[in-house]
């Protein structure tokens, strides 16, 4: 869950006891996260590892939480530290009637900084979105939005409020899976990528990052091995080896299912 996302990713309404009515639509977050099973929320906490794979510490402050509603839709990702206070989060506070995201708000140590408000075109797809400050002030916007079969953007650019473009997103998919993707400045110099390969069960198998500064080019190449799942078939723990610099990192992931 730390690794860069390049965009912001996106079914069973409780009717009576047992009963169930299918939704407007087809796919939720859990089917994009591939997630098996009713989850409601999945918690990952990362520690360091040394070369004989001996827990050292903690690999960073805070453990990443994402809550799913009772549709398997998002509505809440957040970063909090192990005292309990929340870093900071993306609280998915508006959905449109096909689950697409209408209003995303971005919060730090509590404060709203930031917030993305969505369109849907005549053909129910993203219209343009626009980012506000918190006092409503308009930051930038994305336009000329195309997404793929399965709703998910695939190209967007990035806008001043004076319609000057900012960046260029491109988001490659393995079907309903994110395998990377990459960033353009306005001069179409590309600027940022990931390239993420899958294994037999779409879980990552290995990612590369690279990432341009001050003319040269930073590549990191991390590669994961499970070490366990749950009966629902979703990973419960990993080893990330990062090849750069040998480093591990042991990913320990708790999985709460819903209860009806």
């Amino acid at each position: 869950m730390n690794k860069f996302i390049l965009i912001l990713p996106m079914m069973l309404i409780l009717i009576t006891c047992n009963q169930r009515k299918k939704p407007p639509y087809k796919y939720n977050d859990l089917f994009f996260d591939n997630l098996k099973g009713n989850v409601e929320k999945v918690e990952e906490i990362s520690y360091k590892l040394d070369t004989t794979t001996k827990i050292i510490s903690l690999d960073s402050c805070c453990k990443s939480i994402i809550n799913y509603d009772y549709k398997g839709f998002r509505i809440r990702y957040s970063n909090v530290e192990i005292n309990g206070r929340e870093k900071n989060a993306q609280a998915y506070t508006s959905r449109f009637p096909n689950g697409m995201v209408k209003e995303l708000k971005f919060i730090e140590n509590g404060k709203l900084i930031s917030i993305l408000s969505g369109t849907l075109n005549r053909k129910g797809s993203y219209g343009d979105s626009q980012i506000y400050d918190s006092s409503g002030k308009l930051l930038s916007f994305y336009s000329e939005i195309l997404v793929n079969k399965f709703g998910k953007i695939i190209l967007m650019k990035n806008f001043k409020p004076d319609s000057t473009l900012q960046k260029t997103v491109v988001n490659n998919y393995s079907n309903n899976i994110w395998v990377g993707g990459y960033i353009k400045d306005s001069s179409g110099k590309k600027i940022f990528s990931t390239i993420i390969r899958l294994n037999e069960k779409n879980d990552e198998l290995e990612m590369v990052q690279s990432k341009a500064t001050n003319g040269s080019r930073d590549t990191t190449i991390i590669k994961y091995v499970y070490g366990a799942y749950d009966n629902n078939g979703n990973w419960i723990q990993r080893t990330e080896v990062n090849e750069k610099d040998n480093s591990r990192k042991l990913i320990k992931r708790q999985i709460i299912y819903k209860k009806y």
